[in-house]
């Protein structure tokens, strides 16, 4: 029912003219945005006792793959995925039950600002600094290439402090707070942040001081199967048109359906979808696993999503000839997203060192 729903809504309302023109109003769209919380699906993903519908990753990976087909600009991974979990298993008792309950209905945006300039995946490389004062912190650093940025209401930050890495929740008009927005190659807003002096309440403190490595790692392995189910979708997305492309495109008098190399291009793009689509499962299942055997399975996860990711991609530009990177075929929109998952939270070369590091 909820695969049928957002299939059924995002081919009638978010056609690819349609997301052309939330990319020309800003990349963000409101009014989508309350339709996915009217249709419950914000909190889909969501347990009973957080606020939402006592879905999980299942649930999560289904939206993902429907967004994926339909190249959606709206922030699901970083303000429910990631965002919803850090609220979930960081804030405790009517604080936390207030913000779910503001996302869960569409009023609260959020991002996740954890890395700076040069660290790749490290969470701990890090030079930003919260010092406790007599009410809270006070925070003093800048954060690089922060999704969903743009348009973020409130900011997960990571700071050292003499316990170790710590996470807290940052208002952005927060006085000392500044905010550089910018759109990333996808067309989805981001932003760098620069915090200079920014007091943070006692109370936005996001688990226990000192113990953000693992609820970042947690965080990002949700983020890093959620994206594997959104590989999928447009991958298979583009495996279709790309085929449609192929049967009514000739030359020298057939379509381009006919000759061979072509139809080994293709099938070699449907097997790396149908692989990938296997180690979604993968991914969505091993949440539910200890820490390490879930960060290993989901790394296996994201390495064949991002083959899948590179090869989807660049077949179905290659195949689609020049028009297969110009904005007036949503090949090039699947193209950009791709690409750009493969660098999200994590490349192969970090899964792979992660995978080798965890079977040892």
């Amino acid at each position: 029912m909820l695969r049928d729903s957002a299939q059924r809504y995002l081919q009638q309302e978010y056609s690819y003219l349609q997301r052309e023109k939330i990319l020309r109003d800003g990349g963000f769209s409101r009014t989508a945005w309350q339709d996915f919380a009217g249709f419950g699906w914000l909190g889909a993903a969501l347990p009973e006792d957080a606020g939402g519908f006592g879905g999980g990753p299942v649930e999560a990976g289904i939206l993902m793959e429907a967004f994926g087909r339909h190249a959606v600009l709206e922030p699901f991974l970083s303000t429910v995925i990631v965002g919803g979990l850090l609220l979930q298993q960081g804030l405790h008792g009517t604080r936390r039950s207030e913000l779910l309950e503001r996302m869960i209905g569409g009023e609260l945006q959020l991002a996740l600002a954890a890395l700076e300039n040069d660290v790749g995946q490290d969470f701990a490389r890090i030079e930003t600094q919260a010092k406790a004062t007599a009410k809270g912190w006070t925070l003093r650093g800048r954060k690089a290439v922060v999704a969903n940025g743009g348009i973020a209401d409130k900011f997960f930050v990571s700071a050292r402090t003499p316990e170790g890495l710590s996470l807290f929740l940052v208002d952005r008009t927060a006085p000392g707070m500044k905010v550089r927005s910018y759109r990333s190659n996808d067309g989805q807003t981001a932003a760098e942040l620069t915090l200079d002096g920014v007091d943070v309440a006692r109370e936005d403190l996001v688990g226990p001081a000192g113990g953000a490595a693992d609820l970042l790692t947690l965080a990002v392995d949700h983020a890093s199967a959620a994206i594997c189910a959104e590989v999928v979708g447009s991958s298979a997305y583009l495996v279709e048109t790309t085929c449609e492309y192929l049967k009514t495109r000739e030359q020298y008098g057939a379509p381009l359906a006919k000759f061979q190399v072509l139809q080994h291009k293709l099938a070699d793009m449907y097997v790396q979808v149908e692989l990938a689509r296997s180690m979604a499962h993968v991914a969505a299942a091993a949440l539910a696993k200890p820490a390490p055997e879930r960060m290993r399975e989901v790394s296996a996860a994201r390495v064949q999503a991002i083959k899948c990711a590179r090869l989807a991609g660049r077949e179905a530009v290659q195949m689609h000839g020049g028009m297969g990177m110009s904005e007036e075929l949503d090949v090039s929109a699947h193209f950009k997203r791709l690409t750009l998952t493969t660098l999200q939270f994590g490349d192969e070369a970090f899964h792979l060192a992660r995978m080798a590091a965890l079977s040892e």
